[in-house]
């Protein structure tokens, strides 16, 4: 299963108010956005990246037939209909969706989502090997977890040296910002960051409020 996203940042601090009618006006099916409401690294004190945004917008398809068939279309507005004159960038990234705890129920208290960028020193295939095995199997025993997604992504915007600037985008569902806290406190919230640091070198965390497919994107 495959995901395109955009992260968007807007002139003024997405409202409420205009992410909720962007979302009325989608044209594909299942897509959410998520509002950012907080910036800080929630539960972790780790390297963080230069990416400064008010919304992340997610697209699932079956294929990437599918998202150039949307695109060509013209179903896939990466923007979600956002008014033109408060849009000032918007990135789309292309990613493989891998589910570890299935997302839970929109009664979930709060959804996190943290870009990654891999350390420099390390490849792609080893990055991906760590995030997916070992990495997974830390994460989802965090006490208090109550879902988990990772999202690989495999095209996306590029720095001036051609490197990657985003390499995963994480989604985790909380009860309640307290858990994040203590969840990461843990032991093994301590393993795990211990572990991150052998292949992710920042991590950009923001807590979002999802808008659509019940808010799981």
């Amino acid at each position: 299963m495959l995901s395109v996203m955009s992260l968007i940042t807007t002139r003024a601090d997405l409202s409420a108010e205009s992410a909720a009618e962007a979302v009325a006006k989608a044209a594909i099916p299942g897509c959410v956005l998520n509002r950012v409401t907080d910036r800080s690294q929630k539960g972790i004190a780790y390297e963080r990246g230069a990416q400064d945004l008010d919304a992340i917008a997610q697209f699932p398809f079956a294929d990437v037939s599918a998202s150039l068939s949307a695109a060509n279309e013209g179903r896939l507005d990466l923007t979600m209909g956002l008014p033109p004159g408060i849009i000032d960038e918007v990135h789309p990234i292309l990613c493989l969706k891998n589910t570890v705890l299935p997302p839970p129920g929109p009664e979930a208290g709060l959804k996190r989502m943290s870009i990654l960028r891999k350390r420099p020193d390390v490849s792609a295939a080893f990055f991906q090997e760590q995030w997916f095995n070992l990495h997974a199997l830390l994460v989802k025993r965090l006490p208090g977890i109550q879902g988990y997604r990772q999202n690989l992504v495999i095209d996306g915007p590029r720095d001036a040296d051609g490197h990657m600037m985003v390499d995963g985008m994480v989604e985790l569902w909380f009860p309640d910002s307290a858990t994040i806290d203590a969840a990461f406190q843990s032991a093994i919230g301590n393993t795990t960051m211990m572990h991150a640091r052998e292949f992710i070198g920042e991590i950009s965390t923001f807590l979002v409020q999802p808008l659509g497919a019940a808010g799981q994107g």
